[in-house]
């Protein structure tokens, strides 16, 4: 029951990115890398297992999951780019000159322990990208195989960010430098350890609409408090992202209500891949409420803006279905496969 959530995290990130809303699309990247720290973890336990085979179907299934769609965006971005050159756009999205650029591009494995500093990149926030598939690569290896391995593994996530503070105090090595990362993706292995050892239990939807307004609260909060009360704001936000991940594990919806989960969460990678590309469509063909001489926008494109970046999702889940179908039938004769060798 997280496709919703997805989703939300991801319009965070665009209203950041294209009508400069501050902070929740910041808090939202550490929600995203917590909550893959979960589930990555979860579905190697319970679903492929360390062995070869289960290694491989993991690793297929995360391909068949990012690849597809991040080719697309990357592709009609090398389009827009040559239709539109005229348009504004993220000053990161440019043509690489290099082998080696077209390659990291392609595979969005960015050889920078600050991924974000690596130019260019034609989906600009792929970026995060690099760090979920190192610690996609580091879980499957088994660095969450055993309760003692995760947290031998949280405590140094947690010396890395004391580090940060003693030697080298710069925010960007909290946030998106590859081991910033591993913290809120340790906390996410963590709770696969507490929902394991704790039995499940009836949640309804008023404590995880509270938990949510609190994460937005005091997120908002940090606006306005001092720089070192601000910095607790990060840390209390990864903790009240691993309680609303806990009671959103433990929620049952009707069948109803977890179809829509399921279909608004399909809208959360495309819509956090494709925005910037969106943006500089909007820009060179419609150009309503587009501050001059930017990308950005005013508030009063907004409605349009995310009108045009929807229908583009929409046609691009199309074009990624049948990758879906193929997925979902690998994942099937694997788990039947397993099953039949108990």
């Amino acid at each position: 029951m997280f496709g919703i959530l997805r989703t939300i995290l991801a319009i965070y990130v665009v209203l950041l990115h294209i009508f400069s809303v501050p902070v929740l699309g910041n808090y939202a990247v550490s929600f995203f890398f917590l909550l893959s720290g979960f589930l990555m973890t979860y579905i190697m336990h319970e679903t492929y297992g360390y062995t070869l085979g289960g290694y491989k179907v993991f690793w297929l299934n995360r391909i068949l999951r990012l690849y597809p769609m991040y080719l697309l965006v990357i592709g009609f971005t090398v389009l827009a780019i040559v239709l539109l050159p005229n348009s504004i756009r993220n000053p990161q999205m440019f043509f690489p000159k290099t082998f080696w650029e077209w390659i990291t591009n392609i595979t969005m494995l960015y050889p920078n322990v600050v991924p974000h500093r690596f130019v260019p990149r034609l989906a600009p926030t792929s970026w995060a990208l690099t760090n979920e598939l190192v610690f996609y690569f580091l879980i499957s290896m088994g660095i969450s195989k055993t309760w003692k391995r995760t947290f031998l593994w949280f405590l140094l996530s947690v010396l890395y960010y004391v580090g940060t503070y003693v030697y080298y105090d710069i925010a960007t090595y909290r946030y998106s430098a590859i081991p910033a990362a591993s913290l809120p993706f340790a906390l996410g292995a963590c709770l696969y350890w507490v929902v394991k050892n704790r039995k499940p239990f009836r949640v309804s939807l008023f404590p995880i609409f509270s938990v949510f307004i609190m994460f937005n609260v005091n997120a908002i909060l940090g606006l306005y408090l001092p720089p070192y009360l601000r910095e607790m704001t990060i840390y209390s936000n990864m903790i009240l992202a691993f309680i609303l991940i806990y009671l959103l594990f433990n929620y049952k919806p009707k069948v109803p209500l977890k179809s829509i989960d399921d279909l608004i969460g399909t809208y959360s990678y495309p819509l956090y891949l494709s925005h910037y590309l969106i943006a500089l469509i909007y820009s060179g063909v419609v150009g309503f409420g587009v501050i001059n001489n930017s990308f950005k926008m005013q508030l009063k494109a907004l409605v349009p803006f995310f009108v045009v970046l929807f229908i583009f999702n929409f046609c691009l889940l199309l074009f990624n279905k049948r990758v879906d179908i193929f997925k979902s039938d690998l994942k099937s004769k694997y788990l039947k496969k397993i099953k039949s060798h108990k």
